[in-house]
């Protein structure tokens, strides 16, 4: 499940991909027309629609893109038209580094984590060996190096081990992370009854079958759903 920053293809009347149109809708819900009003009030759902072709036109008829000299395409957005550098010159700097996940509405903004903070992360995890469980060290150093730099999750310390079965688990913390809720609006793991959407999940989970020995599972904690991966030893 790739994550992209760009238009992948184009939205328009009768084409566009969930992620390319929710990433249309997002930075179109974020500027706001000679009225003050946002040019796309919608949903952030990743459905083309007619509302939303009205929404692109308009957009270009103000900012005064369809002119002659122009080659964009009126109620189109192509990954290289001057419309889509527009939209994302203009809009609110709170999207900067926008994702999408492929194939999904689903929008995300990483944390600002210094590359000198993943690092140190990734050696304390391959130092440690995780509370004297190597292999599981090993593991999680390997996931941070895949993981970390390019999406900005965080793991936190394990649980007690079962010395019964030898089965430890971590828990995955989204520390810094928003995303957009259908309405538009940027929250995170941190705002209360703000649940993760599953396109993140998955992203997670899809990171962990390369590195091996890790198998994600979502627990039920404290009234909250929690992403945490299982180490069978």
């Amino acid at each position: 499940m790739p994550v992209i920053t760009y238009l992948e293809t184009s939205v328009g009347p009768g084409t566009g991909q969930p992620h390319d149109i929710a990433l249309v809708q997002a930075l179109l819900a974020h500027i706001k027309d000679l009225f003050g009003q946002p040019y796309w009030p919608g949903g952030i759902d990743g459905f083309a629609s007619d509302a939303l072709l009205d929404a692109i036109n308009r957009f270009q008829e103000e900012f005064g893109l369809l002119d002659d000299a122009g080659d964009d395409i009126r109620a189109v957005i192509s990954p290289a038209s001057v419309t889509f550098q527009c939209l994302r010159e203009t809009t609110a700097p709170v999207l900067a580094g926008l994702h999408a996940v492929t194939g999904t509405p689903t929008l995300y903004v990483p944390p600002r984590c210094s590359e000198q903070v993943l690092g140190v992360m990734t050696t304390k995890l391959r130092s440690l060996g995780y509370q004297g469980n190597a292999v599981l060290g090993r593991r999680l150093a390997a996931l941070a190096e895949r993981v970390f730099d390019r999406h900005r999750f965080l793991i936190r310390f394990p649980v007690p081990e079962d010395r019964s079965t030898g089965t430890q688990r971590v828990r995955v913390h989204f520390h810094g992370l928003k995303w957009l809720t259908e309405q538009g609006r940027l929250t995170s793991s941190e705002q209360p009854h703000s649940p993760v959407p599953d396109a993140i999940w998955s992203l997670v989970a899809a990171e962990t079958r390369p590195v091996g020995g890790l198998t994600p599972e979502q627990i039920d904690y404290a009234g909250c759903r929690e992403l945490w991966l299982r180490h069978d030893g």
